[in-house]
């Protein structure tokens, strides 16, 4: 007869969890670094136009502040004023660059949330932990439901350039739309998750999903890419584990999940997420992770002697829409220099747009921003 949990060991759990996020979000913090501060060439993408005048030391501080909280909060899980002012400096951090707002810090934010409003009630924590958890499962493998995936994650990134399968194999119809299974693997799975007697199962092909993406993008053989998504793959393991497969009984209960202050959560993980796909709400925060479907910008240089600091971002290139085939991929320059991917929405690029032209007013700067491969008009 399996073992039932008691009080005490959900206590327990919910513990363990909190400080297991907060070493992964020190190291993620840490590895991003140059992200949570303003002493980078990127600029900063802020909500409004009125935080753009904010000075450079103030963001250092919020870093500062955060990264003493994140360790206090080791210490001392169940401290409201900590968890409090935790939450304050990250929205506040996030609020002053919207490239901030990345799916593992959304995450953190909520996680450290649902503890603060579901003080001493580790079964409601560990019901809304479930769902976060099961809602980015559920919306990353959805959003990989479509051609983008296929041809460029699928094909182009774990075929042709992890795997070096030979094109003519790749070209076969059923190999090329196999690429499908892995959404709706990451979709059943994520589903699988809320039931006792499917959740060890979905979790062990979690686990399975999350070592091969650490073999893809990590450094043993795979692409050598992207180091901030590593150590959340990880987490997400060790929270895969600690949650479905060391438990036996079932770990969630819905009643909890309309509670008071919890249906915050359950609108932000379950309802808004779906607003993504008629372009209402953020990719970053709908767990739109690697599915094809994202929104670019080149930023075209026409004298690069008058932006010298750019230089080394600018690369070559052959295309119709640089005429001086002198161009910076804005995803590849945020990621070269803070260790992290840009939010790839259309508004924060137009906010990077206008400050490079304005602090480069002679370096004849265009930009041009692409949604799935098609260009968009940009407002000068």
């Amino acid at each position: 007869m399996a073992q039932t949990n008691t009080s005490s060991d959900y206590e327990n759990k919910t513990g363990w969890l909190l400080k297991i996020t907060c070493i992964y979000w020190l190291i993620v913090k840490v590895i991003g670094w140059r992200m949570w501060t303003a002493y980078r060439l990127f600029p900063t993408a802020p909500i409004s136009e009125k935080l753009d005048n904010i000075p450079a030391s103030v963001h250092l501080i919020l870093f500062l502040l955060s990264i003493l909280l994140i360790g206090l909060l080791f210490f001392f899980n169940k401290s409201k004023p900590i968890l409090t002012g935790l939450l304050i400096v990250e929205v506040s951090t996030c609020l002053l660059d919207q490239n901030r707002w990345q799916p593992w810090e959304y995450q953190c934010i909520f996680i450290i949330f649902i503890f603060l409003i579901n003080s001493n009630k580790p079964r409601f924590i560990l019901t809304l932990f479930t769902l976060i958890l099961v809602s980015t499962y559920f919306y990353s493998g959805l959003g990989k439901l479509n051609s983008g995936f296929l041809h460029i994650v699928w094909w182009q990134i774990i075929l042709k350039l992890f795997l070096k399968v030979p094109a003519n194999i790749i070209a076969n119809h059923y190999v090329y739309n196999a690429g499908y299974l892995l959404g709706l693997m990451e979709l059943i799975s994520g589903i699988s998750l809320l039931f006792a007697k499917t959740k060890r199962i979905a979790a062990a092909a979690l686990i399975l999903m999350h070592l091969f993406i650490l073999l893809l993008l990590g450094p043993l053989g795979g692409l050598n890419t992207n180091i901030i998504v590593w150590p959340w793959n990880m987490v997400m393991i060790v929270y895969l584990y600690s949650i479905f497969i060391k438990t036996r009984e079932g770990v969630f209960t819905f009643k909890y999940v309309l509670k008071g202050w919890n249906k915050l959560v359950f609108i932000a993980w379950c309802i808004l997420p779906a607003l993504h796909f008629i372009g209402y709400w953020d990719g970053f925060l709908s767990s739109n992770m690697y599915s094809g479907k994202f929104t670019q910008m080149l930023i075209c240089v026409q004298d690069t002697s008058k932006c010298k600091p750019l230089i080394k971002f600018c690369k070559k290139i052959n295309s119709k829409v640089c005429n001086t085939n002198n161009g910076i991929n804005a995803l590849d320059w945020g990621l070269t220099e803070t260790n992290m991917v840009l939010n790839p929405e259309t508004r924060v690029y137009k906010i990077i747009e206008k400050k490079l032209k304005k602090q480069y007013p002679d370096a004849g700067i265009s930009c041009h921003i692409f949604i799935n491969g098609r260009e968009q008009q940009s407002e000068n």
